[in-house]
């Protein structure tokens, strides 16, 4: 039986379009003989010559350019709808051509004209202009603006530039590159400073590129200290009291000011790094605030060193190896950061039998903190249940005495280690431990808490590739989690609601009864019915 050889022509659209897509990353110059070949051909590959355009601004090639442009709008029904991607590039200007106003009107025409633009590189030695950024916010406000080489009218030019400040509230700005030359002119810099201050206020930025080197030759500049004490007071006007939050997913810088950071999260530490910020002044993180971290047993000697030297601390999140002691960790924790601390979150993992067991905190380390941390406002550790429940009692009567305490989470096992299964929690037992943790010491001392979570077995275990071990997959079955919270209302601040995770035990089981008596009396019609429930549709 013979089988019809396929050519390109037989091939769908959209294959074709992904084959040519290949081609042009590999020779983009090959897509120009795919033109001549038929109707079909023609009209995808001209899709893809024109899906990303690279235009080229320098001397030499702008009028070229520009003629190409215009080009472009008498035969606009066949390439503009394709164009997505635009980048603007250029060689250094003389300083007269760098001014010109009317260099960038063809490009905001383009973009009047253009459909569905997805992205804008500016890639030019100036400043992006004013003009091009509003029309690109009027034509495309959903596009991705990537500014390389960025630079301003002036390096010395005051804070207040209309231009950065338009492009620092600008919604497309994604990308943000800046290399700087220092040393090279006896002139105020503050180009640093202003481009800190984009990068601090984008809204979505994604991408940011901070490196520099320094110029000039073997004379030193110098300025009087009047001098240098005007440039101080005109950057601290770029300085941004609230930087906006942003997910940034790429970072490059060649330096950086340790002692501005505020917040560090971190889930894979080396001890290099907790004595580089211990040791070295330049690298103290004396500014922090906010710290998370996850830590193994190697590290806990370099992390109290760390702990020495940075702060003073207002959070503190800690998941520690386990089978771990707390003291050594608690100890520098209280002697350098008690009077300051409102946060403390202290965390080990739940093993399963072969491994060892997890270190909750005794009661001796419990009432440390109370005593030490008079600001204390949140806290969540770890208790372990027992049967008879006399231990859980002992640390609920330590923890009503935390004054201040507004919000508690207890993270409970499971019982992955226990020889019989712990029952599953309720509400109830949720108002239970609220009650007990309510019990005020007779001075009146007691806390006033407002919100009690309570983890049964990890919410978010890390597991390898593979099939999950038997283990994982109980856990993952009987995991739960119950939140009690005080009503917001003072004229019902008694008052208590409490939410659960669901039960899915209890309402598959409920499920299969029902579904058990339906089948008794109607078997065949009711069995999709059946499985629909249980599996869903």
């Amino acid at each position: 039986m013979s089988t019809k050889e396929l050519t390109l022509v037989d091939l769908d659209v959209d294959v074709l379009y992904l084959i040519l897509l290949t081609l042009h990353d590999v020779s983009r110059h090959s897509l120009f003989s795919m033109l001549r070949v038929n109707r079909t051909l023609h009209n995808v590959t001209l899709q893809v010559i024109y899906c990303s355009c690279l235009l080229d601004f320098s001397p030499a090639q702008k009028e070229s350019t520009v003629a190409r442009i215009e080009s472009w709008f008498k035969t606009s029904s066949s390439i503009l709808p394709f164009i997505r991607n635009i980048t603007l590039k250029g060689s250094h200007q003389p300083n007269g051509d760098a001014v010109d106003p009317g260099k960038w009107s063809c490009i905001i025409q383009l973009l009047s004209r253009i459909s569905r633009l997805a992205s804008l590189t500016f890639d030019y030695p100036e400043q992006l202009p004013i003009d091009l950024l509003y029309a690109l916010h009027i034509y495309h406000p959903s596009s991705h603006l990537h500014v390389r080489n960025w630079t301003r009218i002036a390096a010395d030019s005051p804070f207040g530039d209309p231009a950065e400040e338009a492009l620092a509230n600008s919604p497309c700005l994604r990308s943000l590159h800046g290399h700087f030359i220092t040393g090279d002119s006896p002139d105020a810099d503050f180009r640093e400073e202003a481009f800190n201050r984009i990068a601090e206020l984008s809204p979505n930025l994604e991408a940011i590129s901070r490196t520099s080197r320094t110029g000039g030759g073997c004379i030193g500049y110098f300025a009087s200290p009047e001098e240098w004490r005007k440039r101080a007071q005109e950057a601290k006007k770029f300085a941004v009291e609230t930087p906006r939050r942003k997910c940034v997913k790429s970072l490059e810088l060649d330096s950086v000011n340790a002692n501005r950071v505020t917040s560090f999260k971190c889930t894979r530490l080396t001890s290099d790094f907790f004595f580089l910020t211990s040791e070295d002044p330049a690298y103290r993180l004396t500014s922090l605030q906010v710290l998370d971290v996850e830590l193994g047993n190697p590290l806990v000697t370099a992390f109290c060193i760390f702990l020495t030297s940075c702060g003073p601390l207002e959070s503190l999140s800690i998941v520690l190896e386990s089978s771990q002691p707390w003291g050594p960790i608690l100890s520098p924790i209280l002697l350098h950061h008690a009077s300051s601390i409102r946060t403390l979150s202290f965390h080990q993992v739940e093993s399963p039998p072969t491994r060892s067991m997890r270190k909750c905190l005794s009661l001796e380390e419990l009432s440390a903190i109370c005593q030490a941390c008079p600001e204390l406002s949140n806290l969540a550790l770890d208790i372990d249940r027992t049967v008879e429940k006399e231990e859980e009692s002992i640390y609920y009567a330590m923890l009503s005495r935390f004054s201040h305490l507004c919000e508690l989470t207890i993270h409970m096992d499971i019982g992955l280690s226990h020889p019989s299964p712990y029952p599953r929690v309720d509400e109830k037992f949720a108002l239970d431990v609220w009650e007990e943790l309510s019990q005020h010491p007779k001075d009146g001392s007691g806390m006033q808490l407002r919100k009690l979570v309570l983890y049964i077995g990890e919410q978010d275990r890390r597991i390898g590739r593979g099939h999950p071990a038997s283990w994982v997959l109980d856990e993952q079955w009987r995991r739960q989690w119950v939140k009690v919270r005080r009503n917001e209302r003072d004229d019902r601040s008694r008052e208590v609601e409490v939410t659960a995770s669901r039960d899915w035990q209890a309402d598959i089981r409920a499920a299969m009864r029902a579904q058990n008596r339906a089948l008794n009396s109607n078997p065949i019609s009711n069995a999709k019915d059946w499985v629909t429930s249980i599996f869903g549709s």
